[in-house]
């Protein structure tokens, strides 16, 4: 029988998350009138649930712990499609809030449906108690290379004191 070559944990989270947004994708694709990527889709779940916020680029860049450039990136392939719109922040006319357009409101409920479904599919099968592992071990793995985009804890080795 031949054994099969184990991966490094690195490894197969990469591939684990390589396939979700695939999924993620995919179920967009197939079920929205509007192409958005698992990456706006995601973004425009966020959006939706700070509605009434003074949401902006910084605030994505914390939650999703992506650089600038991208959420710029992904703000303006949204905003291109009529879903949102960069408002100036009433105090300061510099900050630019995200608002959701008429069109951006109207596929919420879609959306909505959609997510819950796809995290359905993706944890089914995981008891409460494994979610709960999953999540915390996922954290100690942020931490132990830096949380923060762009960190400076890109050295292997360690200096030793």
């Amino acid at each position: 029988m031949e054994q099969k070559e184990q991966r490094s944990l690195g490894a197969e989270i990469r591939r684990t998350g390589n396939a979700i947004k695939n999924y993620i994708n995919n179920v967009l694709i197939a079920n929205l009138n509007e192409k958005l990527t698992g990456v706006e889709g995601t973004t425009m779940v966020f959006i939706f649930r700070h509605q009434g916020q003074d949401l902006t680029a910084r605030d994505i860049m914390a939650r999703f712990d992506v650089s600038k450039a991208t959420v710029s990136q992904i703000l303006h392939g949204i905003e291109k499609k009529g879903l949102i719109a960069m408002r100036p922040l009433k105090d300061d006319k510099r900050v630019k809030i995200i608002v959701l357009t008429g069109k951006g409101q109207k596929i919420n409920e879609e959306f909505t449906v959609l997510f819950a479904e796809m995290n359905s599919r993706i944890e089914k099968n995981l008891t409460e108690e494994e979610k709960w592992q999953l999540r915390s071990i996922l954290l100690k793995m942020r931490e132990n290379i830096g949380d923060q985009c762009g960190s400076n804890h890109h050295n292997i080795s360690e200096k030793k004191v």
